[in-house]
């Protein structure tokens, strides 16, 4: 069969990056004998950048609203022309959503009509955009297909619990044009997964798919001997936006000389970031790097003794990508989330919970891990790409086959 899936958001290893969550679907597809049409921006989320491919990726169709990439027999790629936006909170990033919507209807219509791709059996979408989700349903009913909606992070549950107290009083009338797009999607979808069992709570639905996100980077060996582990180099990976609270960190740097903090990451909060680390004189020991490629990241990680996770449980992410990034790197981790992450971290003993906005208690987690270092930091089969995936996979075949039967 032939699974179209659209994801405006996530990065492809044809960027110097390494495969996430949508790449690693696509190839467990591949692997079990589908071909796959793979929809995605233009425009990169992380880097705030126009996407950039290497040679791996061979043009059909250069069009001035998209392109078509042959990526294998099996893989074709369409990149859907957009508008970039700089900030993650912002106008303008509606906007490029809708567009994106807009754009996936009119490509797949065309490239259907020309005969440049197959008419599928199955529309997976990422969730967010909420948007471009609604398109994926009302294209697969047209098209005769199943449609997916796989959830990713939760909308407007995410944005309107980092509301500043003032406002929260309006969060429902904001954000009920997406209440209402989301409640949509829950309601109308063939299949619903998830990448948080808390998800399944939101959409309502007893038949929520629970899909961890895996990661195919494989595992390095432990660096040293446990016992002889410090915690003195911290680093940060991902996006330096309002969800993520770096000046507790920060804080934390001041009071404990020992350590410094290695950031891999752009966003629109940097330049306030970087005044904090001046005002709190810590700013020789808060290192910069932007966004880095795969090796880089990996090299960068590998080089320091604990990754961080500065989140609040309000943004009701369960497990972000750069949890993945430290434990492929048996870097034991330091995180603010109290749910799954802390739930894996403190059962497997490879890493150290701290309330959130609390200088003092970032401490006592960094003391934890000096005095009880993690024996073994690993990637359980259950955060692993290779078990995760095919799951899914035989999952939608599943849900296929009993459509048949009806």
């Amino acid at each position: 069969m032939t699974v179209y899936i659209q994801t405006p958001f996530d990065n492809i290893p044809a960027e110097g990056c390494r495969a996430m969550r949508y790449w690693n679907m696509t190839e467990a597809f591949v692997a079990a004998g589908h071909d796959v049409v793979l929809f995605i921006s233009s425009f990169n989320h992380g880097t705030k950048a126009r996407r950039k491919f290497d040679d791996s990726f061979k043009i059909e169709i250069d069009s001035p609203k998209f392109k078509v990439y042959r990526y294998s027999s099996k893989v074709q790629v369409v990149v859907l022309n957009t508008i970039h936006y700089k900030s993650n909170i912002s106008l303008r990033r509606v906007l490029s959503h809708l567009l994106y919507a807009r754009s996936f209807c009119f490509t797949v219509k065309t490239l259907l009509s020309d005969k440049v791709i197959s008419q599928p059996s199955a529309v997976i979408s990422a969730v967010p955009t909420l948007s471009a989700a609604l398109v994926g349903i009302n294209l697969s009913r047209r098209l005769g297909a199943k449609s997916v909606s796989d959830i990713q992070d939760a909308w407007p549950e995410a944005f309107s619990r980092i509301l500043p107290k003032k406002l929260k009083f309006l969060s429902s009338f904001i954000f009920l044009p997406m209440s209402l797009m989301a409640k949509a999607i829950y309601r109308s979808s063939d299949m619903l997964s998830g990448v948080s069992s808390a998800y399944g709570k939101l959409t309502g639905r007893n038949d929520y798919y629970f899909s961890r996100l895996g990661i195919s980077v494989k595992a390095l060996p432990e660096k040293s001997d446990p016992s002889s582990r410090s915690i003195s180099r911290l680093v940060y990976v991902g996006s330096l936006g309002m969800g993520y609270d770096l000046e507790t960190v920060i804080d934390a740097l001041k009071i404990d000389s020992s350590l410094s903090l290695d950031i891999a990451g752009e966003g629109e909060r940097k330049e306030a970031i970087c005044r904090y680390a001046e005002k709190c004189g810590v700013s020789e020991r808060v290192r910069f790097h932007g966004w880095l490629g795969a090796e880089e990241l990996s090299s960068l990680i590998s080089s320091c003794d604990a990754g961080i996770i500065p989140m609040s449980d309000e943004s009701m992410v369960a497990l972000p990508n750069k949890f993945f990034d430290y434990l492929s790197s048996s870097l034991p981790v330091i995180t603010s989330l109290c749910g799954e992450c802390a739930e894996i971290l403190l059962g497997e003993n490879m890493g150290a919970v701290y309330e959130e906005k609390s200088a003092q208690s970032f401490l006592r987690a960094v003391e934890s891990l000096r005095l009880n270092p993690p024996k073994h930091v690993f990637l359980s089969d259950s955060l692993r790409a290779d078990k995760i995936y095919p799951k899914f996979v035989r999952e939608v075949e599943k849900s296929l086959l009993e459509n048949n039967r009806r």
